[in-house]
């Protein structure tokens, strides 16, 4: 569906009325408590420390961040310098536990989440500047980017919103890479540092607590909106004005891409006829559908696959669909994503958490680590040496391809960074 969740810069607010004025003897020395820490706060300072980049130095920096693993050059220290003040409050964050976006759950599907593309971008500039320092042999700064980094994508994901967990997921593969990558790198000492750090990182909310509360926050304002259309129309019969206001403010106009326009054409006459208590069904369907969802998310791993592509193929087929039940599942087409890919993406990167801690312990001890390791859902780990160092893989039940792990750089790769 097209969501309104802006992922736009957000200015701070950076003035508040403050007197200069001596306190007198009456006056209190100090008002309320002093406010918790909140990590958010200070990633808000981070995002605003950033620098603007342009020219040659822009061109540059964008394409060393394409990759997370190709060779890195030294022209590349001065622009990753210019990210140090950002860097350093990103490391502040790091310390901090308790971190509150304070998201608006009130605004549904215009929900504004401006951290995200703040924090993605933050995180670029910090595993750019870990490549850096291990290749210059700086293995415990470079870790410590690294980790910095995944500490900031679960806090991204704190907020059991699905685009949050999204994130939270692109930011972590990334960082994964990095770490994967460099991990022959680390001393014994090193590795057991970084399995510490790793039960120190926020946990990620389950899937289920994800979908469950978008279904409440989409439904219940769809329906202060359906309530607000029907009282301006004022006519119980006119429920295709009510739609049609609904899919304005949605921004969009209701139709689906997926079917010839003879049968699009004959969905929007039946929504064109609705009446004000078919719009209320649309929006029962809705909720009951993010209801079956919320259940199927809570199954077992190797369990939810089958019935994700289940619901996302009765979802599709109701599209294309011009009976009128189906096509007064105009709401749930709309709000509802392709849930069957979003979960595979959180699928994926359950996976690939397992298997990086299980090569920290196999650079650690060797391949006999995971002789007998397996991954929920997914089977036994199998591990293969490789000219760089190791990878690790595991079939999903499922799946065609298995998830693979790879750890070391390639040397091709080294070659041509020496």
């Amino acid at each position: 569906m097209r969501r309104c969740l802006c992922l736009v810069a957000a200015g701070l607010l950076l003035t508040q009325a403050v007197s200069l004025r001596p306190l007198s003897a009456a006056e209190p020395s100090s008002g309320a408590a002093a406010a918790s820490p909140n990590a958010a706060v200070i990633y808000w300072q981070a995002f605003a420390a950033m620098p603007t980049l342009e020219g040659e130095q822009k061109t540059k920096y964008e394409a060393a961040i394409k990759t997370t693993t190709e060779p890195v050059t030294d022209d590349l220290r001065p622009i990753v310098a210019r990210f140090d003040t950002a860097l350093r409050e990103l490391h502040r964050a790091r310390a901090v536990t308790a971190c509150d976006w304070n998201l608006d759950d009130d605004a549904g599907p215009e929900l504004l989440l401006p951290h995200l593309q703040k924090a993605r971008d933050l995180s670029r500039a910090a595993l750019l500047r870990a490549r850096l320092r291990f290749a210059a042999g700086a293995v415990d700064e470079a870790v410590a980017d690294v980790v910095a980094v995944l500490k900031m994508a679960r806090d991204c994901g704190v907020s059991p919103v699905l685009i949050s967990l999204l994130v939270d997921i692109a930011m972590e593969n990334m960082a994964t890479e990095v770490l994967a990558a460099n991990l022959p790198k680390l001393t014994p000492q090193q590795l057991d540092g970084l399995a510490a750090a790793w039960k120190t990182l926020p946990t990620t909310p389950l899937m289920a607590d994800c979908v469950q509360l978008e279904g409440r926050l989409f439904g219940d304002w769809i329906e202060r909106l359906l309530n607000t259309e029907a009282a301006k129309v004022n006519d119980p019969q006119a429920g295709g004005q009510v739609l049609e206001a609904m899919f304005k403010r949605l921004q969009t106009d209701g139709s689906s891409t997926d079917a010839n326009d003879a049968e699009a054409a004959q969905r929007r006459k039946l929504l064109e006829s609705a009446t004000v208590a078919d719009v209320r069904e649309s929006l029962r369907l809705l909720r009951a559908d993010y209801a079956e969802l919320t259940k199927i998310a809570a199954l077992p791993l190797a369990e939810r696959r089958d019935r994700w592509a289940e619901f996302d193929a009765k979802l599709a087929a109701s599209r294309k669909s011009t009976q009128r039940e189906d096509a007064l599942r105009a709401l749930s087409h709309l709000c509802l994503p392709a849930i069957a890919a979003v979960a595979g993406r959180e699928d994926q990167l359950q996976v690939r958490r397992q298997l990086l801690l299980l090569a920290i312990q196999v650079q650690r001890h060797g391949p006999d680590a995971v002789r007998t390791a397996t991954v929920p859902g997914h089977g036994p780990v199998e591990y293969h040496k490789t000219d760089a160092g190791f990878e690790l893989r595991c079939q999903p039940a499922s799946a065609d391809k298995p998830d693979v792990l790879q750890v070391g750089i390639p040397l091709s790769a080294m070659r041509a960074q020496e």
